[in-house]
């Protein structure tokens, strides 16, 4: 790996989860959710999971619905098919 990001001439031994900086021992903080070179680092990447998780559980809400207007879909276009095939048979 490269130099730490902060401490030039010493090796990194992990990178920040966030940004991507190459970190030696020294400089990594270690939370829950991963390694990160700083608190700014660590509250932007939890802002982003916590946003994330938002928009999952909407489209969690929402793929129900999705499925349900499928469906119809397919029993409307399945009505359709039958009427024109019997039109062809009469």
């Amino acid at each position: 790996m490269a130099d730490c990001f902060f401490h030039t001439g010493r090796p990194s031994v992990t990178r920040c989860k966030q940004c991507g900086r190459p970190l030696c021992g020294e400089c990594r903080m270690v939370k829950p959710e991963g390694i990160f070179c700083s608190d700014k680092c660590f509250e932007t990447f939890s802002v982003f999971a916590r946003r994330a998780e938002e928009l999952e559980a909407k489209r969690g809400k929402t793929s129900g619905m999705n499925a349900f207007i499928k469906l119809i879909i397919f029993f409307v276009v399945l009505a359709v098919a039958y009427v024109v095939v019997r039109r062809f048979i009469k």
